[in-house]
């Protein structure tokens, strides 16, 4: 029991702490909102260059476009950077002239979106050039390997997620003049690539030895345009054009995403795949998909491995085709991340792929599931009967030729329904009758409907 003297000690030293707590915090908010006051008030002010609401999300929260800095941008965002966008071709040539100058170091530049990446020591080096609606520069990074795990009995696929997905036939042909565009880590050596790979590389102006790239890249690319027979692709004929955005660790940020995006739509890429997620929310990214979305390119992204519920970026946008993972029983991955943005589900669970220096490795993940829907849509553009389509309207066969998963309707686990090429490719063949695979879905009545 405690001493009247002991409580006395304990209430003054609970007040003292009270008083610090509100002062930390107090402190801490100010530093991260930025000092705008001091700023020139002839600073160019960021903006959102396509002069449109944020590009609509699938998710069922989203932060307005303009707010107070939060949990996301401390957990996510990348201590001493910033990235600005400018409303005018003369305010962003100002900015870049007077750059020299400050404190400021510039990272980076994409002069199609009228974008810098910036770093800085402190952030009152900021002021005078810019004002504090600077967005952060999030993290990107390749999905981790699941965490949360596989349930018990799941299915890998091994050799046989071309068969899975109906492709019985020679398909070495596949994709012939489709351009399928990678951002990822690069890709590796290994002979089932062949010579159709071409390589941009956005973090090192040298080009990274066999030891610094991850493998991951080379794995993504296989399950698209693969041709030895192990390690065999949906499109082996596609034209691949990997753009790396990752390094040896497989961590990037939203100002490379969005770089990355806009040089593959430039190149005349019709399908984007990136099997890569953000937790934070870019506005330069949403930019960049909406580039793409102007230009009529697909953008394939994998939903996550963290079993979370929430968003991953790109994702969850309107305009991204987002992937889930199931495996060869056609159930869901626990691993695989749910809610409102999934539009798919595709093989995610131990399927073959080629890895670096020849060797092949059990690829497991939405990172995996991804690169099929991609080339799935590739295929569609070249071996549907209806003859050469467009990447909208092969889009609209895959929606229309999933497989019915989980509940009537979409459904958070596997979106629209399961990947299946067969159907697709094969939706307007004469004397060919869809018998599509569907999952039957009971609801129990409730106990005043017996």
């Amino acid at each position: 029991m405690r001493s009247p003297k002991n409580k006395f000690y304990l209430g003054i030293a609970t007040f003292v702490a009270l008083i610090l707590g509100f002062w930390l915090v107090r402190d801490i908010v100010a530093t991260v909102r930025g000092k705008s006051q001091g700023a020139d008030s002839g600073a160019a002010r960021p903006y959102l260059q396509f002069d449109r609401p944020n590009l609509p999300s699938k998710a069922p929260w989203r932060h307005n476009s303009r707010r107070a800095p939060g949990i996301d941008e401390i957990l996510f965002g990348l201590p001493g950077e910033r990235i600005i966008r400018f409303d005018g071709e003369k305010d962003y040539r100002d900015f870049l002239s007077r750059i020299g100058n400050s404190k400021l170091r510039l990272l980076g530049r994409l002069d199609g979106l009228r974008a810098v990446r910036v770093g800085f020591d402190n952030r009152e080096d900021l002021d005078g050039l810019l004002d504090d609606e600077s967005a952060p520069n999030f993290r990107v990074s390749i999905p981790d390997l699941p965490q949360v795990g596989a349930q018990p009995g799941a299915i890998g696929f091994g050799r046989t997620t071309l068969e899975w997905l109906g492709i019985t036939s020679d398909n070495s042909g596949w994709g012939e003049g489709v351009r399928i565009a990678m951002l990822d880590t690069g890709v590796g050596q290994h002979e089932t690539l062949g010579t159709r790979v071409r390589q941009i590389d956005l973090v090192s102006s040298s080009q990274p030895s066999s030891t610094e790239v991850h493998g991951h890249g080379t794995a993504v690319a296989a399950l698209m345009v693969g041709r030895d027979g192990i390690s065999q692709g949906i499109v082996p004929a596609a034209n691949l054009l990997s753009i790396r955005i990752a390094d040896q660790n497989g961590s990037s940020n939203s100002f490379l995403l969005a770089e990355g995006i806009v040089r593959a739509v430039d190149e005349g890429s019709q399908i984007i795949n990136i099997s890569m997620a953000s937790y934070g929310d870019s506005l330069l990214v949403q930019d960049a998909v909406a580039y793409a979305t102007e230009k009529q390119v697909l953008i394939v992204a994998s939903a996550g491995n963290e079993g979370y519920t929430v968003p991953a970026y790109p994702a969850a946008y309107e305009n991204v085709i987002a992937v889930g993972a199931v495996d060869a029983a056609g159930q869901h991955l626990d691993f695989s991340n749910t809610g409102d943005s999934i539009d798919v589900a595709a093989p995610g669970f131990e399927v073959l792929a080629a890895w670096p220096g020849g060797q092949y490795t059990s690829f497991t993940g939405t990172s995996a599931a991804a690169p099929l829907v991609a080339g799935a849509l590739g295929a569609a553009l070249t071996e549907t009967q209806s003859g050469q389509l467009l990447p909208l309207q092969a889009q609209a066969i895959l929606e229309s030729n999933l497989n019915a998963s989980g509940a009537p309707g979409h459904d958070p686990f596997y979106g629209g329904g399961t990947l299946d090429v067969d159907r697709m490719v094969n939706t307007h063949t004469d004397g060919r009758f869809d018998l599509a695979v569907a999952s039957n879905w009971f609801e129990a009545p409730g106990p005043d409907e017996v």
